[in-house]
């Protein structure tokens, strides 16, 4: 089955405290995702933190809308 989720999601355990080399990772793939852009490292950082902290809290809000799931 396919997963909207990113691989580091399937790793992290709700007892899991999401660490700076978690965040540093998925920024990093973020980043290539969206073209190695510049100048943008520090939003980029905050969505990783943010999308971290939604998979560990179960609170997956969409990225576009104002819902909640």
């Amino acid at each position: 089955m396919t997963t909207l989720l990113p691989p580091l999601a399937e790793e992290m355990a709700e007892e899991h405290a999401i660490t700076h080399e978690d965040i540093s990772r998925r920024a990093f793939e973020l980043w290539k995702e969206q073209g190695c852009p510049r100048n943008c490292d520090l939003a980029i950082w905050l969505e990783a933190e943010a999308e971290l902290q939604a998979i560990k809290h179960k609170v997956f809000r969409h990225p576009h809308l104002n819902l909640v799931y």
